[in-house]
């Protein structure tokens, strides 16, 4: 495997969702250590387990992987991804050159999907500085429909249905969101006219390491790569959800 490759996994102890989220077993194991194993199973040579947490420091040396110790004012909920990425990987030795980075909430993206991933981008190196995992938009959610809140614009008749008794009735002023989004005289109502839409599931990012000189992981052209659909565990509830389906097993 490319010595010029690091995986990266970042791992946290804050977490307002889930406290302490990345220690916390799952399927017998702490969460942080699927995507450690993942990782290993891949070949990989170097992954780095970044934390300002001692606890995941040990679980990564026990696990055989490097621990890099990140500094506190970078651990909390508020804190970008792009502010650990572009603090922590110029600090390693040798600093590489392509970063694969793998997050702790996606557990369950296997080794055939991660090394599909490497083998697309470092064939295509001159084409893209970035890859990113992705899955499809289903056409429920497709952003032509998509109607935003927004602070500017002429308010649009809507009503939740929630509670809508106590507001048909009351002398409140009705307060609803901003038609916002793609303009409605514009939109494509027929599903066969909708363009294919994707969005990142979260599980796979791969890019360039100079990339984040230039304010952006990303890059000029990102690849994109759809996947089959993964697990993103961002609440307690889907922790205890998969972990009933993991003891089911």
């Amino acid at each position: 495997m490319n010595n010029d490759l690091v995986c990266f996994i970042p791992a946290r102890r804050n977490s307002k969702s889930i406290p302490e989220k990345n220690t916390k077993l799952l399927g017998g194991k702490p969460l942080v250590a699927w995507s450690i194993e993942t990782a290993k199973n891949c070949g990989l040579e170097r992954i780095v387990v970044n934390t300002d947490d001692p606890k995941i420091a040990e679980i990564a040396s026990r696990y055989g992987v490097e621990a890099q110790m990140r500094p506190l004012n970078l651990g909390w909920d508020d804190t970008p991804m792009f502010d650990v990425l572009r603090s922590e990987i110029f600090k390693l030795s040798p600093v590489p050159d392509h970063v694969l980075l793998l997050q702790p909430t996606s557990p369950f993206r296997n080794k055939n999907q991660v090394n599909i991933a490497l083998g697309y981008f470092l064939a295509n190196l001159e084409k893209y500085d970035s890859l990113v995992s992705v899955e499809r938009v289903p056409e429920k959610y497709h952003p032509y429909a998509m109607i935003l809140e927004s602070s500017s614009g002429k308010r649009m008749l809507f009503r939740k249905l929630i509670g809508w008794k106590e507001k048909l009735f009351s002398k409140q002023k009705f307060v609803g969101p901003l038609l916002s989004g793609f303009p409605i005289s514009t939109r494509i109502m027929r599903r066969q006219d909708l363009p294919q839409c994707w969005i990142p599931d979260g599980s796979i990012y791969l890019f360039r390491a100079d990339n984040l000189k230039q304010g952006s992981l990303y890059g000029k052209q990102t690849m994109l790569l759809e996947t089959e659909v993964t697990r993103n565990l961002n609440t307690l509830e889907e922790l205890e959800e998969v972990e009933k389906l993991c003891a089911q097993k």
